[in-house]
């Protein structure tokens, strides 16, 4: 079963199929790259390989950047270790395979700079944009975590707020082949009216100019039966994020109505009618504190129970809840340390695999290129505030400008300092062996440090960087490619194999040069 892997894939669709195009050059076999004068170039070792070790003197052998992965043993092992020691053509027969996967690379190849430009080029990418819309800020629950803070405005967006959005996309339309539009809030559907109005004369817009049009909303669940479930595919909207926090005492005790009333009963019956009803891909997000982490198994059990399970348009995937803006830094003093959470997350993702609530672990591919990054990704407020990242709609300081005059926006200084992060400046980053999967992750932690709070909230690097052999190795193993025998103690995940991690004191320190030469040894 190969379901929505997480929320962020679900909510980039649209980009994340010009990534995978992108990733798909890197998994064809490569040699045919290496003809003519490139032949006669000697072969070195990839800089993003992961070598996780196995009983029987093996390795599960993992590349980031071309997502091939397979078992060496020691004769393997004997060749890949042979390039240290002499020079071998890239065309050697014997290096064929590892060649096509992409273990091994010209040594002319300059990884980073090849990765940098192919992230780049769909971060730039001209012809698309993942545009936020949120109709209301308001929201029917009191979350005690909420980054949006308690005080929510409740004034839905003005009929002079959507012409201009309009006016907008007539202009810019013209230039694009696909809109991907997120529905936010506050709580979205307490705003249905809107984003129904506003969906047809998208649609209209998009007809008009041959632009291809999809769309995804951020739900806390509680008005999405299976009847506002089909309107809503109706208007083109095929997927959706609802989050559920842990059994129901736990969720209810967080996650509850503005009267105090609890929601999760009612959740978890419209998730079934929503599955059972339409088409519609179901990304089930679960946030993970102190709070919660001992009863996360026994929500998944309700779920498997409630018929969830082994459901094509369902997926479970999880999330530690982070201090990441001033709103919810009261979150600060339950939220787990990233290798504690990183632990507890993989035997998850074991857990609900087995159950049939998830697909099997699979590393993203530029995780860290969201629309807060892109081009053309803007977040749009019921004010009618243009933001970049949906972390900043609290803050009217950090707007980039309105939809009235969206041109000026995009010229904004707050719009530079987005379009100029990279994490390709970054020291940390750039060395890191799991910079194809994540690219930085989250641009906020770095661009509003000052925001953050503690461990979860304020360093960069995703759980990924934590448990990526764990979860690979689950997936080799639920593929039958290893057997649970296999996993050794040295199988576990180490800074010595992914690269350093990310530092409060080096968050900022930048790439002083970027030049082919820079080292990307582990230190």
């Amino acid at each position: 079963m190969e379901t929505s892997e997480n929320a962020g894939q679900v909510v980039r669709a649209s980009i994340m199929a010009q990534i995978q195009r992108e990733a798909a050059l890197g998994k064809k076999k490569l040699p045919s790259r290496y003809s003519g004068e490139a032949a006669n170039r000697n072969a070195a070792p990839s800089s993003y390989n992961l070598f996780i070790p196995i009983r029987g003197d093996r390795h599960l052998v993992y590349n980031t950047l071309t997502g091939a992965y397979a078992i060496w043993d020691a004769d393997d092992m004997e060749i890949y270790e042979s390039l240290k020691y002499s020079d071998r053509r890239v065309s050697d027969p014997e290096l064929r395979d590892f060649i096509g996967a992409g273990f091994m690379v010209s040594d002319a190849t300059d990884e980073v700079a090849e990765l940098e430009q192919r992230y780049m080029g769909a971060r730039q990418d001209p012809g698309t944009m993942v545009m936020t819309i949120a109709p209301i800020m308001a929201c029917n629950f009191a979350c005690d975590y909420c980054f949006q803070g308690a005080n929510k405005p409740h004034k839905k967006m003005t009929p002079e707020v959507q012409d201009a959005l309009l006016d907008y996309l007539d202009r810019k339309l013209p230039e694009l082949n696909n809109l991907s539009i997120s529905w936010y809030g506050g709580e979205p559907l307490m705003g249905k009216d809107t984003i129904e109005a506003l969906t047809h004369r998208i649609n209209e817009l998009c007809i008009k100019h041959k632009v291809n049009y999809s769309a995804f909303i951020v739900t806390n669940g509680y008005f999405l039966n299976g009847d506002m479930a089909e309107k809503l595919v109706k208007l083109g909207v095929t997927s959706c994020q609802v989050t559920l926090d842990g059994n129901a005492e736990s969720h209810d005790a967080r996650r509850y109505l503005l009267s105090g009333r609890p929601t999760y009963d009612r959740i978890a019956k419209n998730l079934v009618e929503v599955v059972d009803r339409t088409n519609m891909q179901v990304s089930l997000r679960v946030n993970i504190d102190h709070h919660n982490k001992d009863n996360i198994k026994q929500l998944l059990q309700d779920l498997s129970e409630r018929g969830l399970a082994r459901r094509n348009t369902l997926g479970v995937y999880f999330a530690p809840v982070e201090s990441i803006t001033e709103a919810c830094h009261g979150t600060n003093e339950t939220a787990m340390g990233k290798t504690e959470y990183a632990i507890m997350e993989a035997d998850l993702y074991r857990y609900a695999f087995e159950l049939g609530l998830t697909g099997l672990p699979r590393p993203p591919m530029m995780h860290g290129n969201c629309a807060a990054v892109r081009t053309n990704g803007l977040v749009l407020l019921p004010t009618g505030e243009l933001h970049k990242c949906w972390d900043t709609v609290n803050d009217t300081r950090m707007k980039i400008g309105t939809i009235f005059e969206p041109e000026k926006a995009f010229q904004s200084q707050i719009h530079e300092e987005w379009m100029n992060w990279s994490p390709f400046n970054n020291d940390t980053c750039r060395s890191c062996k799991i910079l194809p999967n994540c690219t930085g992750a989250c641009a906020f932690k770095f661009i509003h440090k000052d925001k953050t709070l503690g461990e979860g909230g304020s360093l960069p690097c995703p759980s990924w960087k934590f448990n990526i052999n764990e979860r690979l190795l689950i997936r080799a193993e639920k593929k039958g490619i290893i057997s649970a025998e296999d996993i050794i103690e040295e199988s576990a995940t180490s800074a010595d194999q992914v690269g350093q991690n990310h530092s409060t004191s080096g968050l900022f320190r930048v790439a002083a040069t970027k030049e082919p030469e820079l080292s990307l040894a582990i230190t």
